[in-house]
């Protein structure tokens, strides 16, 4: 198929979507309308308009309801019915975002509606925010597999995809050579959220030297201190990097501290753009989860809440994968015996223990009674406790595919990564073991189960066994 194809059907597809922004609208429907299927023609439309179809219908939607609202005939709620919102509230968040303001204070003289114009397809593009917006293309979603859960890892992957770099360049592959595989941390402060290594020590630039050296690129790390001084020109920086086709990852912007990728700018860079894997919203049903983010972020000021900036450089070289992965499996008996990292050693305030000491750790938790009297005491253990679980059962999740790849590309190994996978195997029979007494994951069958202190005692029991099995299979390499 041409690109001119390319472009004539993308413009039926807008075509169709103007017709039908006041119906029943969803994405599919434009698809079949030209006769795509719906994967590809978002991709299709992504990569020609510089929008994601659903980002596109939004602005379109918001845009209109803006200057429908001017009308004071018009009410809220009728507006918001007719451009697909079920609530006034859901309706008036979106606007907000958009415009910034309420839906009541279109009609002040102090606010002005941002117009989003139809997009026309020619040989070149028109339309949209008529300011200054750039997206990178192919910068893939984070967080579309759910067992990607450390975000820097998860960034690298999409950063290297945009460069068109090795697809051996995966999530799974960062998460190796960084050492978030093979690390179990947990924060002394009992009831301290747990993050990945890469995320937590990242002002120590050990996993992030690691990450940018195994795929064979220059970086740029920016602390927070010297963000919050020149924010202005950093900025800058950000436009200019994208405007190479450079994404840029920050901790924070959106949601907890964790790792984004600004791949967008708007306004000149007063409005930053990119993915992260949670919004800024709560999930009302555990209050301690936030909402998983299904499309772009779109964040005014961005900067005020980022605490670090990592820039792509130069390529520097194309390292072997084999090599990187090899080194990743040597490391492993220095990644179980990290010393203590002490508070303010990494831009954190909690200590933080690794390896064997973690897990002892984690089951050190539970056996405080004092912390488990009633129910309404739960929720900082069960937030803990979870984040604990989330990081082992990831590293079980992908170990034994990453040590398939170590066995095809250092077949030299084989012996060493053979008895590595077996360790391995019995650290997640251990875990599973530990799962089943639970009752699922999460206490999914009951989790006022751990208002009793033999079951809490049994729990500390299985979770030091997994602990002996991590140590076990650190001392084969060694």
């Amino acid at each position: 198929m041409t690109h001119v194809s390319w472009l004539e059907d993308t413009q039926k597809a807008i075509n169709y979507i103007e017709n039908n922004l006041s119906e029943d609208l969803i994405i599919e429907d434009a698809a079949k309308h030209i006769y795509y299927s719906g994967d590809r023609f978002q991709k299709m439309f992504l990569i020609v308009t510089g929008f994601s179809a659903s980002e596109y219908i939004r602005n379109r939607r918001l845009s209109l309801a803006g200057q429908e609202l001017l009308d004071p005939k018009n009410k809220v709620i009728d507006t918001a019915l007719k451009y697909g919102y079920e609530t006034p509230e859901s309706f008036t968040k979106a606007f907000t975002r958009f415009h910034g303001f309420t839906p009541s204070k279109v009609r002040s003289s102090e606010n002005r509606l941002k117009c989003f114009a139809p997009l026309t397809i020619q040989i070149n593009i028109k339309g949209g925010f008529i300011m200054s917006r750039k997206l990178i293309p192919n910068v893939e979603k984070l967080y579309e597999n759910p067992a990607e859960n450390y975000m820097f890892c998860s960034c690298m992957r999409s950063a290297m995809s945009a460069l068109n770099e090795n697809a051996g360049f995966d999530f799974m592959f960062f998460a190796g050579v960084t050492g978030d595989l093979f690390i179990q941390l947990k924060g002394r402060n009992k009831w301290q959220y747990n993050d990945s290594y890469s995320s937590v020590c990242r002002n120590t630039q050990i996993p992030i030297r690691a990450a940018f050296d195994a795929c064979g690129y220059e970086y740029e790390y920016v602390a927070k201190e010297a963000i919050k001084k020149d924010k202005a020109e950093y900025v800058k920086k950000i436009v200019d990097s994208i405007d190479k086709g450079l994404p840029v990852l920050s901790f924070g912007i959106v949601g907890p501290p964790i790792c984004s990728i600004i791949c967008g700018y708007d306004e000149n860079g007063d409005v930053l753009i990119g993915w992260s894997q949670f919004t800024d919203e709560h999930n009302h049903d555990i209050p301690t989860d936030l909402i998983c983010s299904d499309d772009y972020f779109q964040v005014r000021n961005g900067l005020d809440r980022s605490e670090t900036l990592i820039f792509i450089g130069r390529k520097k070289g194309t390292p072997a994968v084999a090599d990187s992965i090899r080194q990743s499996l040597m490391n492993i008996p220095k990644w179980s015996a990290l010393p203590t990292a002490e508070p303010n050693s990494f831009g954190n305030t909690q200590a933080v223990v690794f390896g064997r000491q973690a897990f002892d750790a984690w089951a050190g938790t539970l056996l405080c009674d004092e912390d488990f009297k009633d129910e309404n005491m739960l929720a900082s253990p069960l937030d803990t406790y979870g984040s604990c679980i989330v990081m082992v059962g990831t590293n079980m999740y992908y170990i034994q595919s990453y040590l398939d790849r170590a066995i095809e590309l250092c077949p030299d190994m084989g012996g060493y990564i053979e008895k590595l996978k077996h360790a391995y195997e019995e650290e997640k029979k251990a875990l599973q073991n530990l799962v089943d007494f639970q009752g699922g994951y999460f206490f999914d069958a009951d989790r006022k189960a751990l208002l009793n202190k033999d079951f809490r005692v049994k729990l500390a029991e299985l979770i030091r066994t997994i602990g002996q099995c991590y140590e076990e299979a650190a001392r084969i390499v060694s």
